[in-house]
């Protein structure tokens, strides 16, 4: 499997174009995407702007609302020597907060013993229970059954269990584009088992269930979350791009 082929196709769906990723560019592209101009399956909120970057290449994908900024946007962006200065520029020119995303590829699984197990459907009250701890603001739980039937189903609801206790467990996020080819990887650990490599067992396991599935791995996370980048790279991901999003 070329995880990074893969990668770079489920980026450019979400840039608006396909195969945008396959050509080095010293110059911003500008993509005009109705994408950006409605809510993404799973997502909370919609992205007006989403700017890619890469060393070699940044490429900008816009909607609607970004049209009366975008012609003063492309004579600044040429001016950019960074990407803070970047981040520093559309938060000045939008007046809008402007979020920063690490996006990662999957390169090789780290070496040692794996202890996590997939969870079966049987198993849905440790589950439950775990959910409970991990998520306490939660007040309504009548949907969590048939999304963790899901998962096991698929394989990819994979837990470390510490003296028959569920401590850290893998979910399954929403794909909005080439869910049938790729699947990020999100996990829970219980506060008081934090850091001590139950969540990069579980992670570990689950990227092998999503690749026996004929999918690839994929992973993100927010810039000010370095547990996460750390977690990710224990394993198995290195680093794909530098992703800045904007809601108008």
């Amino acid at each position: 499997m070329n995880y990074y082929e893969i990668t770079s196709n489920y980026y450019s769906k979400w840039l608006g174009k396909d195969n945008s990723l396959d050509i080095a560019s010293e110059q911003c592209q500008f993509i005009y995407s109705s994408e950006r101009n409605k809510i993404q399956f799973g997502y909370a909120t919609r992205y007006d702007l989403i700017l890619f970057y890469q060393p070699n290449r940044m490429i900008v994908s816009y909607g609607n609302k970004m049209l009366p900024y975008l012609e003063d946007l492309k004579r600044r962006i040429q001016e950019f020597t960074s990407l803070e200065e970047i981040k520093d520029t559309l938060n000045n020119s939008l007046g809008k907060k402007v979020n920063h995303s690490l996006k990662f590829v999957f390169n090789k699984f780290p070496t040692y013993e794996i202890k996590s197990v997939v969870l079966k459907e049987n198993q849905y009250y440790e589950y439950l229970e775990f959910y409970k701890r991990t998520n306490p603001s939660c007040t309504n739980t009548d949907w969590l059954e048939e999304y963790f039937i899901g998962m096991t189903k698929e394989r990819t609801c994979c837990g470390f269990f510490l003296d028959k206790n569920l401590v850290s467990c893998t979910d399954s996020p929403c794909m909005p584009y080439m869910s049938d080819a790729v699947q990020e990887i999100g996990i829970n650990t219980i506060e008081d088992y934090r850091g001590r490599g139950y969540a990069t067992d579980a992670c570990v396991l689950c990227a092998q269930e999503i690749i026996k599935n004929g999918k690839c791995p994929q992973w993100s996370t927010s810039i000010e979350n370095m547990a996460s980048q750390k977690l990710a790279r224990n394993v198995g991901f290195i680093k794909f791009a530098d992703v800045l999003t904007v809601t108008l």
